[in-house]
């Protein structure tokens, strides 16, 4: 009988997070029926504060013949040092990676990167059972549908683009199937896929067209597996608007208030501030919303039409209202170096958030991500950014690099001063 094919899933997280995507690629290949009981899984669950050597050595001595990395812009450089590493000391080894930061640019990253032999292009779970079931039979990856891989010649070559899961119930629960632990007492929850807007600086939903959502009765078992059997109290909601519709934001409040009743707490759910009233504020509170994050990102008219980004400031600053008048704590995001901000469109932003008391302020400096609609047109909206991930903003038209960087030093000390609450500062 042919050993099990071995695969090993590394995820390279923010210190304090765990990879809840590579829980979903292991759940639905371990229920693929080509798979079973051929190909044995391990998952590595490590951070980017460790070094890529150590990482390298933990994948090494698990002498895996398929590794597969999810990388996101900001783990990216220790991804390729990673496989770089692993490359020569499994020479055998074939190395498949996914996710946002090469996704959309999979056939620059076979090039620049030969140690590389497959990129899963967007939503990864099919695709992947796919690879691995071409793997063990020791076929090209360019056979499977929704992959990027290099054929018998070396050439980079892309197969068709498939189509998204249309059942994602379909895909097993990583929580239910054991495959995923929740660490310190939290944990991640999924309810739908896609975006209803589309943000130019943003990767949500690029790619998916709909809305897709997992089941209710999905969702609730997940919530009362993590709060009842395994002990969570923090859950963050990883959906990119929590309030994405007024049934919805009613039905997860009913599933969540028992919980919450007993202490459970969600922290920093995405919310389309612009919605929420008072009838929306005492929901996310009876959930056991205690924090929320939303924009504005900017005011500036010119920099929010480049972004296709709407903002009304009467609503947000009504959302807002409503959230503090329910106990809930409000962040809003500030991004500098967006097309057509000038430094002073950036400074009223903030002047903005601060008039506003929201609870918290956070600013960032805007990156130019593979697949964002600002990537595809940096050159006509004029934006400089480092082609090497986290591809941060260099210079724009309206604001030079000089000026991007005292705006973050700037931002980010008020910003900090106005999180201690020292009076009279």
């Amino acid at each position: 009988m042919t050993a099990p094919l071995k695969v090993v899933l590394l995820a390279i997280n923010s210190p304090g997070y765990q990879s809840l995507a590579l829980g979903y690629l292991r759940a639905y290949a371990q229920a693929d029926s080509r798979l079973q009981g051929r190909v044995g899984f391990q998952t590595l669950d490590l951070t980017t504060s460790d070094d890529p050597w150590w990482i390298a050595y933990r994948v090494i001595a698990l002498e895996p013949q398929v590794l597969a990395v999810s990388v996101f812009c900001w783990n990216a450089s220790a991804v390729h040092d990673v496989c770089r590493i692993v490359r020569q000391a499994l020479p055998g080894i074939r190395i498949v990676l996914g996710g946002p930061e090469v996704g959309p640019v999979a056939d620059e990253v076979l090039r620049a990167h030969p140690e590389v032999d497959a990129v899963v292009r967007g939503e990864g779970e099919a695709a992947f059972a796919d690879v691995l079931d071409l793997a063990r039979r020791e076929k090209p990856f360019t056979r499977a549908d929704g992959v990027t891989a290099r054929n018998a010649a070396g050439e980079v070559v892309a197969a068709p683009d498939r189509p998204l899961i249309a059942d994602l119930d379909t895909i097993p629960s990583p929580y239910l199937t054991g495959i995923v632990e929740p660490r310190e007492g939290s944990a991640y929850i999924e309810t739908f896929r896609g975006c209803p807007h589309a943000c130019g600086y943003c990767f949500e939903g690029k790619g998916y067209g709909r809305i897709r959502s997992f089941g209710k009765d999905r969702v609730e078992a997940e919530i009362a597996y993590l709060a009842d059997e395994r002990g969570v109290r923090q859950f963050s909601f990883i959906d990119s608007v929590f309030n994405l519709t007024p049934g919805r934001l009613e039905w997860l409040a009913g599933a969540l208030e028992p919980y919450a009743r007993q202490g459970l707490t969600l922290h920093t759910v995405e919310v389309d501030i612009e919605r929420v009233d008072d009838e929306a504020a005492a929901l996310l509170r009876r959930a056991g919303v205690i924090s929320v994050e939303t924009g504005p990102q900017s005011v500036g008219e010119a920099a929010l039409a480049a972004c296709r980004r709407p903002f009304d400031p009467t609503r947000f600053t009504a959302g807002v209202e409503a959230l503090k008048r329910h106990g809930i704590s409000v962040e809003c995001d500030l991004i500098a170096g967006l097309p057509e901000d000038t430094a002073d469109d950036f400074l009223e932003g903030l002047r903005f958030c601060l008039d506003l008391d929201p609870g918290k302020i956070q600013t960032s400096t805007l990156h130019v991500l593979p697949g964002t609609d600002l990537y595809a047109r940096a050159d006509e909206l004029g934006l400089r950014f480092d082609p090497r991930p986290p591809h941060e903003i260099v210079a724009t038209d309206d604001i030079g690099f000089a000026d991007l960087r005292r705006l973050e030093a700037r931002s980010i000390y008020i910003a900090r001063l106005y999180g201690s609450r020292i009076e009279g500062a």
